[in-house]
């Protein structure tokens, strides 16, 4: 489900803070996490504990580990919750260490259906913390789903 195309983005899909993360996770020889579940609200918690085996192992350090946590917990979550609350779609979760230089990535796709930002209330607040999280993020929105890509460099490497 994964794509690697730009996709052009509606006229209301959501603006991150700072730069873009236009780099790839490479999840290679069990160096990350490649998971395709059902959007149901369980996938939140499994794929949450995934990520953080892999950051774990990965030693990575606390402060990004946590921030990576969350915004998986966002991404993941807002899927769920809005890409596909009245049908049957998938989310899908790539993480691993940056293919374009030191550092990690992390994707986050779903095969649902972009729902405009409404008014937040005490919740709504998840694509803010992306993009103050996530060094670099993306958020592509388009047909066939809603891809989340966010970067944490290695280093001076932004």
């Amino acid at each position: 489900m994964v794509r690697r195309e730009q996709v052009t983005a509606a006229e209301d899909a959501p603006r991150t803070e700072g730069p873009a993360c236009v780099c790839w996770p490479e999840p290679r020889g069990g160096g990350g996490v490649r998971e395709r579940r059902e959007a149901a609200p369980d996938t939140v918690r499994a794929l949450r504990r995934q990520v953080r085996s892999w950051l774990d192992a990965a030693e990575v350090d606390e402060e990004t580990a946590e921030s990576i946590l969350l915004v998986v917990d966002e991404a993941v979550t807002n899927a769920v919750e809005h890409a596909c609350p009245d049908w049957d779609c998938s989310v899908e979760l790539v993480a691993g260490p940056r293919a374009c230089g030191g550092g990690v990535a992390v994707l986050v796709a779903d095969d649902g259906v972009w729902q405009p930002r409404g008014d937040p209330g005490f919740r709504g607040r998840g694509i803010d913390l992306i993009g103050r999280l996530a060094r670099r993020s993306t958020i592509e929105t388009g047909d066939d789903g809603t891809t989340v890509r966010m970067c944490w460099p290695a280093g001076s490497d932004d």
